[in-house]
């Protein structure tokens, strides 16, 4: 069943867009309205310190508005430029210490692609396994003497030692589809063209950064907003699933390396030299998310630390005069999206101080905040969910504000002062448990919820007659316990999500359907393999096995062409149900050939994956175009609510 990101209201909004522009300037003339009676008719009477907070925020909710409807104006369909045949193109794969089952997939998507091309294995950790597996998958393996400036750095150490005119650029856990090639080399037809970005998109719907199965914490990025950056050539290299010409990074020195967030730096930099760069709306390699809460945090530490430090560089989009005005805003917004947590921060810290000393931000009659206030609010809401294109809910938005507005706040120190950090390698694999383990990391959003908590129940005490703090003033003495309890339901969702996950599987399985024999007790019993891993694997069968066993399997398994190969592992039988007369079979793998577990790899992250993704297995002909495989945007994009770099 193929995957959906979209809400449906947001589809709604994909085919009715002059309505939906007609909502966005709505929204935007009200807020102006609202901002224009704020800054001069509301602060009589006020704290001057309250005051500002909450204008500050209110400033940027409209500074965000503004850029996301700037991004989502239009949302042209993705076209394929005619893959131009002869072109010599490498695929470099950067690995460092991720496990051999996670590169091994990566691989197996690289030996599918139907382009033309050369794999190249670039191994930071020197690892034996990893020579090893680049045999089994046909790669060319690469090393270095040293690990300086980590990937970039490795990607500029192959540079020199490979002769392709394009580089594909994968990280170690991010599998292309078959056609992946196919959709982007054309683009290259255009001299000037030095990279082309497509979507990161990830398999292991179970991670921290799914919402919801299909969606994602970046599918707003990749959907909506690098699209609008394409319109206005200020697209940028996301790390992977990009391709770069070669000559292109020669001329300008390689990959930067003077940041850890070398993608974007590098951008700007080819564009200070003439280059140009495009981005291809169409999802072609899938990757795996970060599945605990200590991986995602410390990608987006990451992130933010590197994407920020540009400001200190030429390449900041204040400095770099050799860009065009769109572009140098286009990046300029990109980098003030990493606000958007700070200033949810400092929302809640206004509405505590409130809440607490009864010193109001504003003063305000029941007539104005009517007429002004409460549409603005909520037009502004409304309005950014529907720019968003459902790709984004208002919740979903909170949510991941809340997760990272600890990070992104102490990080807004490296626009002034970046320092030395090492790069640090998100972890691919692991279990993650929830509970007070990871609920205690979030400090920022448990105090929060404590001064919320506290401070509405006292609110509302003193709505009664009997509270201990100083009275609010009129219609103020309502509106703020209930915002009060407004907040704290967002936060408390927060924690609760985060201190109810519970994923328990090291890797995760792709659901598919392929024939499967089970040879145990001196006979064979029949069945269909449902579900697989590098590590384990889901059965269907005749007749139960016993817990325990450790029986010889035989598969029938599709690759990426459509042709069938029978591979054979022994497996350990974990567990054993009956279920509408067959038995369901979960068992670990124990033992398998490198040649099969690479056919195994190849099923289950470009076979089954792409049949998740696209409605249909990579032989199979598209008869309707996928609402994946869209048309590229003749005009490109626009941009965001929130960014990823």
């Amino acid at each position: 069943m193929q995957a959906t990101s979209q809400t449906r209201i947001g589809r709604f909004f994909d085919r009715h867009s002059g309505l939906l522009r007609v909502f966005a300037i709505l929204a935007l003339l009200w807020s102006a309205a609202y901002l224009t009676w704020r800054i001069g008719w509301s602060g009589e009477g006020t704290s001057p310190v309250v005051f500002v907070m909450l204008l500050v925020t209110e400033i940027y909710g409209f500074w965000a508005l503004g850029t996301l409807a700037w991004y989502s104006w239009s949302r042209p369909q993705a076209v394929r430029p005619p893959a131009t045949p002869g072109r010599k193109v490498d695929v470099y794969v950067c690995t460092y210490d991720e496990p051999v089952e996670v590169v091994a997939a990566t691989l197996a998507g690289c030996r599918a692609l139907d382009y033309p091309h050369t794999t190249y294995l670039l191994d930071d950790g020197r690892r034996e396994e990893m020579r090893e597996l680049a045999g089994v998958a046909g790669a060319e393996y690469l090393v270095r003497p040293d690990n300086s400036h980590a990937k970039a750095g490795n990607i500029n150490a192959a540079l020199p030692r490979t002769g392709g005119e394009l580089v594909l650029m994968l990280d170690a856990d991010h599998v292309p589809m078959p056609d992946a090639l196919d959709a982007m080399v054309g683009y290259f037809d255009d001299d000037r063209v030095a990279l082309v970005q497509s979507p990161h998109d990830f398999f292991n719907h179970d991670s921290v950064q799914h919402y919801v199965v299909g969606r994602h914490e970046q599918s707003l990025f990749y959907r909506v907003v690098c699209p609008g950056k394409d319109r206005d050539g200020a697209a940028y290299w996301c790390g992977s699933a990009a391709i770069l010409r070669r000559e292109a990074l020669l001329e300008i020195g390689g990959v930067a390396t003077e940041t850890i967030a070398e993608d974007f730096h590098t951008t700007i930099r080819l564009q200070r030299h003439g280059w140009t760069s495009r981005y291809h709306d169409e999802v072609l390699v899938q990757g795996l998310a970060p599945h605990d809460l200590d991986g995602y945090l410390l990608q987006r530490d990451r992130w933010a630390r590197g994407n920020l430090a540009v400001f200190t560089l030429p390449e900041s989009p204040l400095r770099a005069r050799e860009l065009r005005p769109l572009q140098r805003l286009s990046y300029f917004v990109s980098l003030a999206a990493y606000l958007a947590p700070p200033m949810r921060l400092l929302l809640l810290a206004t509405l505590g101080v409130v809440m607490w000393t009864g010193e109001l931000p504003m003063k305000v009659s029941v007539v104005a905040l009517a007429a002004l206030w409460l549409p603005s609010v909520s037009l502004t809401l409304l309005s950014g969910s529907a720019l968003a294109r459902g790709y984004m809910k208002i919740g979903e938005t909170a949510h991941y504000e809340l997760l990272t507005m600890e990070i992104y706040t102490r990080a807004l120190r490296c626009i002034f002062r970046p320092g030395r950090t090492a790069f640090k390698v998100t972890p691919k694999q692991g279990v993650d448990g929830g509970g007070l383990h990871s609920v205690r990391k979030l400090h920022l959003v448990l105090l929060a919820a404590v001064v919320l908590a506290g401070g509405t129940a006292l609110r509302f005490l003193d709505l009664a007659g009997v509270g201990p703090l100083p009275d609010l003033p009129g219609i103020a003495a309502v509106v703020v316990p209930v915002l009060g309890l407004i907040e704290l339901r967002r936060v408390v969702r927060t924690l609760l999500a985060v201190g109810r996950r519970h994923q328990r599987r090291q890797v995760y399985r792709f659901e598919g359907d392929a024939p499967a024999l089970v040879f145990a007790g001196g006979g064979h019993v029949g069945g269909h393999l449902v579900d697989a891993s590098s590590a384990g694997i889901g059965l269907v069968l005749d007749a139960p096995l016993e817990v325990g066993e450790a029986p010889a399997v035989l598969l029938e398994l599709e690759d990426a062409r459509g042709d069938a190969h029978e591979i054979a592992a022994q497996v350990a039988v974990r567990s054993c149900r009956e279920h509408d007369s067959k038995w369901l079979i979960g068992a670990t793998v124990e033992e398998i050939d490198p040649a099969s577990r690479m056919r195994l790899m190849e099923w289950c992250y470009v076979v089954c994956s792409h049949e998740s993704l696209r409605g249909r297995r990579p032989a199979t002909p598209a008869s309707v175009p996928s609402e994946e495989t869209i048309v590229m945007p003749l005009a490109p994009q626009q941009t965001p609510l929130t960014e990823a770099a």
